[in-house]
């Protein structure tokens, strides 16, 4: 579990969990009573630095505190929890579903595929399923049933259905979302991610992204510390990863031509790198990916 010393809420990757998120994971998908059982039904204020998270309840009710602010859920909803929400729960015995945990760098990148308004993913919401609850009971039972099983283009499956469920989301939030003067560090922090996914592959490092935003390297950090929990390099590595890991999965570029793609001047740069962040080398995460044979 992980601590700032600053609160005493603490900021973790699970909840309840001595482990850490893992950055070889971009989701996590469980049922929701797995962990909510586990505490009895109540899970204390805690946040989440680098990831959100969705829950679907199914069946059942509860009630649910986002930055001091009370909900109170019925099924059948989908409830949004932002990056550095402090959030909390307490759920009816009778409760049913998934809570389904979504690594920032996909999350940014979702929302550049779908166009989404900019505060999807970005603030708490609940969201009634209406009509939809058929769909989004089988959307999630598919993304659990994918999640536990290990089958060819697993991965790719994985980020096709939880696009749907975005595409959903972000329907469904522009409705209801209320419109609020973004501030200054908002914007850099809109400013800075849409960089990201323009220059990810070409090399830029921190002072490059400052440069283009007009700001310094250290009001960068500070602006990403605040609205993610992590600085400007560990988000630009994020992404770096998130190509590195679809082109060595689902498509039968060397690995040579991988790492020129992504801005490495060297393979053997590249090679340390994915080594140092998936605990394994491209060479091994493409064969266990079962896509290509490497």
């Amino acid at each position: 579990m992980k601590r700032r010393a600053a609160t005493a809420v603490p900021t973790v990757d699970f909840y309840g969990d001595a482990t850490e998120w893992s950055t070889s994971a971009l989701l996590h998908s469980e049922p929701l009573i797995e962990r909510s059982r586990l505490h009895a039904w109540r899970i204390r204020p805690h946040r989440h630095s680098s990831l959100a998270q969705l829950f679907w309840l199914a069946e059942g009710s509860g009630e649910a505190r986002f930055d001091g602010e009370r909900y109170v859920l019925t099924a059948p909803c989908v409830v949004v929890v932002p990056e550095l929400c402090v959030h909390e729960f307490e759920w009816g015995e009778d409760s049913n579903g998934y809570a389904l945990s979504i690594a920032s760098a996909l999350v940014h990148d979702l929302r550049r595929q779908i166009g989404a308004p900019a505060g999807t993913f970005a603030e708490p919401d609940v969201l009634s399923a209406g009509d939809d609850r058929a769909y989004l009971d089988a959307l999630f039972a598919r993304i659990q049933d994918e999640y536990v099983h290990a089958r060819p283009l697993k991965e790719a499956l994985l980020e096709s259905l939880v696009r749907a469920l975005a595409i959903w989301v972000a329907r469904q939030g522009a409705h209801a979302r209320r419109t609020e003067s973004m501030s200054r560090s908002a914007f850099h922090y809109e400013r800075f991610t849409a960089l990201l996914e323009r220059h990810h592959r070409s090399g830029w490092t921190v002072a490059d992204y400052a440069k283009a935003l007009g700001i310094t390297p250290a009001h960068l950090n500070a602006i990403c510390r605040e609205r993610s929990g992590s600085n400007a390099l560990h988000l630009i590595h994020e992404r770096v990863l998130l190509a590195a890991r679809r082109e060595l999965a689902y498509t039968d570029k060397s690995i040579a031509d991988v790492a020129a793609n992504l801005g490495f001047s060297e393979p053997s740069y590249f090679t340390r790198f994915f080594k140092r962040a998936m605990g394994m080398t491209p060479k091994q995460y493409r064969q266990r990916s079962g896509t290509f044979a490497g």
